[in-house]
């Protein structure tokens, strides 16, 4: 394996994260985003530049610099606010794009 070609691909592969968390933190849909970076990750791991682990620690990392929090702290903050929703009768909140309200 070339060094210059893992870091490369590491490299690319935060940019496309923090791509993909940029628009989902706007509200953009970003499932073109997500099905690029899924094909680029198991390219990478064919041609065994990452490892699965690498992969979801430069998730996590990149998660962090644009959320501001983990990936499981905010899963429940959405789940929290689907249900506040839910109990108070608020169907507007489901109007809005699933893909809108899991940012």
């Amino acid at each position: 394996m070339n060094y210059l070609q893992r870091e490369l691909f590491l490299i690319t592969l935060h940019q496309q994260f923090t791509d993909m968390f940029l628009a989902s933190k706007a509200g953009k849909d970003n499932a073109e985003q997500k099905l690029r970076s899924q094909g680029f990750i198991h390219a990478g791991e064919l041609l065994e530049l990452c490892s699965r682990q690498e992969v979801q620690q430069l998730m996590e990392q990149v998660h962090h610099e644009v959320f501001g929090v983990s990936i499981a702290e905010r899963k429940p903050k959405e789940q929290t606010r689907r249900q506040q929703a839910l109990k108070l009768g608020d169907y507007d909140y489901f109007d809005e794009p699933a893909f809108n309200r899991l940012r």
